[in-house]
Protein backbone atom coordinates (compact mmCIF):
# COMPACT_ATOMS: atom_id res chain seq x y z
CA UNK A 1 0.00 0.00 0.00
CA UNK A 2 2.98 2.15 1.13
CA UNK A 3 4.33 1.56 -2.74
CA UNK A 4 1.17 2.45 -4.55
CA UNK A 5 0.53 5.31 -2.35
CA UNK A 6 4.30 6.68 -3.16
CA UNK A 7 3.52 6.07 -7.02
CA UNK A 8 0.24 8.24 -6.36
CA UNK A 9 1.72 10.84 -4.54
CA UNK A 10 4.49 11.09 -7.80
CA UNK A 11 1.73 10.75 -10.58
CA UNK A 12 -0.36 13.73 -8.68
CA UNK A 13 2.86 16.06 -8.24
CA UNK A 14 4.13 15.10 -11.73
CA UNK A 15 0.53 16.16 -13.78
CA UNK A 16 0.29 19.52 -11.66
CA UNK A 17 3.61 20.81 -12.47
CA UNK A 18 3.03 23.40 -15.37
CA UNK A 19 4.53 22.97 -18.84
CA UNK A 20 8.13 24.42 -19.32
CA UNK A 21 8.05 26.86 -22.53
CA UNK A 22 10.77 26.08 -25.32
CA UNK A 23 12.82 29.60 -26.10
CA UNK A 24 13.15 30.37 -29.02
CA UNK A 25 16.62 30.83 -30.85
CA UNK A 26 15.19 33.37 -33.15
CA UNK A 27 12.97 36.30 -32.07
CA UNK A 28 9.14 36.92 -32.67
CA UNK A 29 8.62 39.00 -35.51
CA UNK A 30 6.42 41.62 -36.01
CA UNK A 31 4.81 43.37 -38.81
CA UNK A 32 4.52 46.76 -37.12
CA UNK A 33 7.27 49.00 -38.55
CA UNK A 34 7.68 52.06 -36.43
CA UNK A 35 9.29 54.10 -38.66
CA UNK A 36 6.37 53.60 -41.64
CA UNK A 37 3.73 54.31 -39.36
CA UNK A 38 5.83 57.90 -38.21
CA UNK A 39 5.76 58.77 -41.40
CA UNK A 40 2.22 57.88 -42.35
CA UNK A 41 1.31 59.80 -38.48
CA UNK A 42 3.31 62.84 -39.68
CA UNK A 43 2.10 63.13 -42.92
CA UNK A 44 -1.60 63.43 -41.47
CA UNK A 45 -0.69 65.96 -38.71
CA UNK A 46 0.97 68.03 -41.44
CA UNK A 47 -2.08 67.68 -43.80
CA UNK A 48 -4.25 69.03 -41.11
CA UNK A 49 -2.21 71.85 -40.51
CA UNK A 50 -1.20 73.10 -43.60
CA UNK A 51 -5.78 72.08 -44.68
CA UNK A 52 -6.47 74.21 -41.53
CA UNK A 53 -4.10 77.04 -42.11
CA UNK A 54 -4.91 77.15 -45.87
CA UNK A 55 -8.72 77.33 -45.07
CA UNK A 56 -9.81 73.89 -46.53
CA UNK A 57 -12.60 72.65 -44.40
CA UNK A 58 -12.80 69.16 -46.78
CA UNK A 59 -9.41 68.62 -46.76
CA UNK A 60 -8.94 69.54 -42.99
CA UNK A 61 -11.88 67.55 -41.44
CA UNK A 62 -10.49 63.95 -43.30
CA UNK A 63 -7.43 63.99 -40.88
CA UNK A 64 -9.74 63.88 -38.30
CA UNK A 65 -11.34 60.96 -35.94
CA UNK A 66 -15.48 61.64 -36.04
CA UNK A 67 -15.89 59.86 -32.54
CA UNK A 68 -17.72 61.90 -29.56
CA UNK A 69 -14.11 61.24 -27.49
CA UNK A 70 -11.90 63.34 -29.80
CA UNK A 71 -10.92 66.76 -28.26
CA UNK A 72 -9.15 70.00 -29.32
CA UNK A 73 -8.07 72.63 -26.43
CA UNK A 74 -6.41 75.45 -26.78
CA UNK A 75 -5.69 78.92 -25.16
CA UNK A 76 -6.99 81.89 -25.91
CA UNK A 77 -4.74 85.34 -25.97
CA UNK A 78 -6.44 86.24 -22.77
CA UNK A 79 -5.15 83.27 -21.08
CA UNK A 80 -8.17 81.51 -20.60
CA UNK A 81 -8.72 78.06 -22.31
CA UNK A 82 -11.11 76.09 -24.53
CA UNK A 83 -11.72 73.05 -26.20
CA UNK A 84 -14.15 71.14 -28.35
CA UNK A 85 -15.43 67.74 -27.18
CA UNK A 86 -16.58 65.28 -29.18
CA UNK A 87 -16.42 65.58 -33.32
CA UNK A 88 -19.80 67.87 -33.82
CA UNK A 89 -18.37 70.49 -31.67
CA UNK A 90 -14.87 70.15 -33.24
CA UNK A 91 -16.23 70.04 -36.54
CA UNK A 92 -18.41 73.01 -35.77
CA UNK A 93 -15.47 75.08 -34.25
CA UNK A 94 -13.34 74.26 -37.28
CA UNK A 95 -15.55 75.31 -40.25
CA UNK A 96 -16.39 78.18 -38.67
CA UNK A 97 -13.11 79.46 -37.98
CA UNK A 98 -12.16 78.61 -41.62
CA UNK A 99 -14.67 80.00 -42.79
CA UNK A 100 -14.62 83.36 -40.46
CA UNK A 101 -10.77 84.01 -40.01
CA UNK A 102 -9.51 82.08 -43.33
CA UNK A 103 -12.50 83.19 -45.80
CA UNK A 104 -12.15 79.50 -46.71
CA UNK A 105 -8.81 80.38 -48.14
CA UNK A 106 -8.73 83.79 -49.12
CA UNK A 107 -6.59 85.15 -45.93
CA UNK A 108 -3.83 83.45 -45.01
CA UNK A 109 -2.56 84.21 -41.79
CA UNK A 110 0.11 82.00 -41.01
CA UNK A 111 1.78 81.44 -44.56
CA UNK A 112 4.84 79.21 -43.02
CA UNK A 113 4.90 76.85 -39.58
CA UNK A 114 8.08 74.73 -39.25
CA UNK A 115 8.11 72.07 -36.28
CA UNK A 116 10.92 70.38 -34.40
CA UNK A 117 11.33 66.94 -34.68
CA UNK A 118 8.38 65.34 -33.06
CA UNK A 119 8.86 63.22 -29.77
CA UNK A 120 6.99 59.72 -30.70
CA UNK A 121 5.32 57.00 -28.43
CA UNK A 122 3.59 54.19 -29.73
CA UNK A 123 1.10 52.63 -26.91
CA UNK A 124 0.68 49.78 -29.31
CA UNK A 125 0.28 49.73 -33.29
CA UNK A 126 -3.05 51.86 -33.32
CA UNK A 127 -2.60 54.56 -30.72
CA UNK A 128 0.43 57.05 -30.90
CA UNK A 129 1.34 60.55 -28.70
CA UNK A 130 3.60 62.69 -29.74
CA UNK A 131 5.01 65.96 -28.95
CA UNK A 132 6.28 69.03 -30.21
CA UNK A 133 7.05 72.66 -30.86
CA UNK A 134 5.48 74.72 -33.52
CA UNK A 135 6.40 78.20 -35.14
CA UNK A 136 4.48 79.89 -36.74
CA UNK A 137 4.31 82.60 -39.01
CA UNK A 138 2.61 86.20 -38.36
CA UNK A 139 0.48 87.17 -41.59
CA UNK A 140 3.47 89.32 -42.58
CA UNK A 141 6.11 86.50 -42.49
CA UNK A 142 8.27 88.79 -39.72
CA UNK A 143 7.68 87.11 -36.99
CA UNK A 144 6.73 83.23 -35.64
CA UNK A 145 4.71 82.87 -32.45
CA UNK A 146 5.67 79.73 -30.68
CA UNK A 147 3.01 76.96 -29.95
CA UNK A 148 3.72 74.26 -27.87
CA UNK A 149 1.65 71.04 -30.08
CA UNK A 150 0.66 67.69 -29.02
CA UNK A 151 -1.39 64.86 -30.57
CA UNK A 152 -3.31 61.36 -29.85
CA UNK A 153 -3.22 59.83 -33.05
CA UNK A 154 -5.53 56.60 -33.82
CA UNK A 155 -5.43 54.44 -36.56
CA UNK A 156 -8.45 53.73 -38.27
CA UNK A 157 -9.52 51.53 -41.17
CA UNK A 158 -8.98 54.16 -43.14
CA UNK A 159 -5.43 55.05 -41.92
CA UNK A 160 -3.96 57.45 -38.72
CA UNK A 161 -7.06 59.96 -37.69
CA UNK A 162 -6.19 62.70 -35.15
CA UNK A 163 -8.11 62.14 -31.99
CA UNK A 164 -6.64 64.59 -29.81
CA UNK A 165 -4.78 68.04 -30.58
CA UNK A 166 -3.89 70.43 -27.72
CA UNK A 167 -2.65 73.80 -28.80
CA UNK A 168 -0.86 76.20 -26.61
CA UNK A 169 0.29 79.42 -27.94
CA UNK A 170 2.85 81.70 -26.58
CA UNK A 171 1.26 84.42 -28.53
CA UNK A 172 3.26 87.25 -26.15
CA UNK A 173 6.50 86.01 -27.54
CA UNK A 174 7.92 87.12 -31.02
CA UNK A 175 10.68 85.08 -32.69
CA UNK A 176 11.75 86.80 -35.78
CA UNK A 177 11.95 84.97 -38.88
CA UNK A 178 15.37 85.65 -39.79
CA UNK A 179 16.67 83.82 -36.20
CA UNK A 180 14.94 80.64 -36.35
CA UNK A 181 17.53 77.70 -37.48
CA UNK A 182 15.65 74.67 -37.99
Amino acid sequence: MKILSAILLCFILFSCQQPTEKKSATPAVTSFDETAETAAILQVIENETSCFFAGNYECWAKNWSHEPYAMQAWNNDDGSMDAAIGWEKINAQGKNWIEKYYKNGKEVIHPVVKKEKPQVKFFNDRTAYLIWKQYNADKENKYYKLSQETRIMEKAADGWKIVNVSAFWNSNKKIPVDSLKL
